[in-house]
């Protein structure tokens, strides 16, 4: 058999599995395809001796894995953790105050009112901060998704309000 009769006989098949794992973006799954068979071509030799289905089983094995290397390799890079150079990012809100504010912050203060919040809303916080998304936050706190973004809303508040007080007292201070 040749691999172009082979390419064009499993070509319908790897498009379908391929749209069952893309959805039905069109060129998504054609790159998807064009790679499995792009490796079939690079192992010809060794495929021709194979079984029929010993081959499809094969190609179907690579189209799965060449998926989730793609899928592993978009997915976003885990935030920084949170650090006295970042923290007024995570704090941000759209009237927030000019960032000069808080560069009266020190540390220990950022510390100090971190550990103020109440347990689940300072642990959230913590994993948050650590690049946890909100459904592994609830599986390690034991609560749902939904629960986990509204402590994750009250400790940026509380600790908004918090911070905004420390670092205007300075301030304050240094104007006076």
């Amino acid at each position: 058999m040749e691999y172009a009769v082979f390419a064009v006989r499993h070509q319908p098949t790897l498009l379908a599995v391929a749209r069952n794992l893309c959805g039905r973006n069109a060129s998504d799954c054609e790159g998807l395809v064009h790679d499995v068979l792009l490796r079939a071509l690079l192992k010809w030799d060794m495929l021709q001796s194979w079984s029929e289905p010993e081959r499809r089983a094969w190609l179907v094995r690579v189209l799965h894995t060449v998926f989730m290397d793609q899928c592993r390799s978009q997915q976003p890079a885990a935030p920084p953790p949170i650090t006295l150079a970042n923290a007024h990012a995570l704090l941000a809100e759209p009237d927030a105050p000019a960032p000069g504010l808080w560069e009266h912050i020190t540390e220990a203060d950022l510390r100090e009112a971190i550990a103020t919040l109440p347990y689940p809303l300072r642990r959230t916080f913590e994993l948050h901060s650590q690049g946890l998304h909100h459904a592994e936050i609830g599986r390690q706190l034991g609560a749902p998704e939904g629960t986990v973004g509204t402590w994750l809303f009250q400790a940026r508040f509380r600790l908004r309000e918090r911070l905004r007080g420390m670092a205007e007292q300075p301030r304050k201070q240094a104007s006076a």
